[in-house]
């Protein structure tokens, strides 16, 4: 009987040890590099421009932001005057020749093989001051009092000349996160309430680029909302921006039972309850991952294997239970045997005389 605890206490350990695999599966990507430069507040009334412009360095993000009711999604520039909200499908962001690096020839790049070794022009996920550094955040304080844990971003469709990548690098030498393939379906990424993250942006060739980008997500009220708009890339110092920003939003590729976001609007957002997915349930959910957020998948699964541990702890005690009982009775029946008396041959103690003897009063 003593097996009992013992065994439940190694199905208990194995519970925490699944609770801390899946809990801390996301927070491994939750803040890649801890960069002082990320630490950031964005105030509650600073300007949106719809003004044609173009950033080639500095530091901007993209986000969602909750003006006068409307959801929109527009990129936070950090200008000398001061932050200013613009609107992505009137702002080029400029890739130029100082971003080329030559891919890496690595297994841990298996995304990248089509160009391992071959130059590539990367917005890195750590500043580099010649080259537009690129993030996102979710830390509009409208945002943030509204929204439900934290957003999806989906990232996709994306069209140019080249092949484009979205990835996460989780520290020095961690290996890399890939959150968005523009020669796949559209990446989603999850997103915490509140936090600010930088990636690295990858372009295979140069040209100009368009990619949708879409927010998705639950107010505490329960309400799905969503705002989508059009990212617009200059690859290259020979790339022209009056032709980025006249480029039309990409198309969404053929449904083929991969899901695809729709081609992005205006920066206005989509209307409230617009059928928004559900940003626990997108698919790159661990990267939830990219922000340490812990989904709705993670408690299912933590629920899901504490319900089957219990359910195997309880039938390992009725098994225990029940070939004790049988143990017992078999037992109890050897001891009855052992007690009993021994059966008495026959005609011994009674008047009757065995076969073959012949009473003839003693006569010879």
């Amino acid at each position: 009987m003593v097996q009992i605890p013992r065994l439940g206490m190694s199905v208990f350990a194995l519970i925490m040890s699944a609770f801390l695999v899946i809990a801390g599966a996301p927070s491994s990507f939750a803040d890649p590099s801890p960069d002082p430069d990320l630490a950031q507040s964005v105030a509650a009334h600073e300007e949106w421009s719809n003004e044609a412009s173009e950033i080639s360095v500095g530091h901007v993000d993209l986000g969602p932001r909750l003006i006068d009711g409307q959801w929109r999604a527009g990129l936070r520039h950090d200008a000398e005057s001061g932050a200013v909200w613009r609107d992505p499908n009137q702002t080029v962001l400029r890739v130029g020749d100082a971003a080329i690096m030559t891919a890496p020839n690595s297994d841990d790049y298996p995304f990248l093989a089509d160009v391992a070794g071959k130059p590539v022009y990367v917005v890195p996920q750590t500043q580099n001051p010649g080259v537009v550094w690129l993030g996102w955040n979710t830390q509009d304080p409208a945002v943030t009092a509204t929204i439900d844990r934290g957003l999806t971003m989906r990232v996709g469709p994306v069209s140019g000349p080249g092949r484009a990548w979205l990835f996460l690098q989780s520290g020095t030498f961690g290996k890399p996160l890939l959150l968005a393939d523009s020669g796949a379906a559209p990446g989603d990424v999850w997103i915490d309430s509140g936090t600010h993250v930088h990636a690295n942006w990858a372009f295979s060739a140069p040209g100009t680029y368009t990619a949708t980008v879409t927010f998705l997500g639950t107010t505490t009220a329960g309400e799905a909302v969503s705002a989508s708009t059009t990212l617009r890339f200059a690859v290259g110092d020979a790339a022209s921006a009056s032709e980025a920003l006249a480029m039309a939003a990409p198309a969404a590729a053929p449904a083929d039972g991969a899901s695809a976001s729709s081609s992005a609007s205006s920066s206005g957002a989509a209307p409230a309850g617009s059928g928004a997915a559900d940003p626990a349930g997108s698919s790159s959910s661990a990267l939830g991952a990219a922000s340490g957020g812990l989904p709705d998948w993670a408690f299912l699964a933590i629920i899901a294997v504490a319900i089957l541990s219990l359910l195997v702890i309880g039938a390992l005690v009725v098994a225990r239970s029940r070939r004790s009982r049988a143990e017992q009775a078999a037992a109890i029946a050897e001891a009855d045997s052992i007690l009993a008396p021994l059966p008495t041959a026959r005609g011994e103690g009674s008047g009757e005389r065995g076969p073959g003897l012949d009473d003839r009063g003693g006569e010879q």
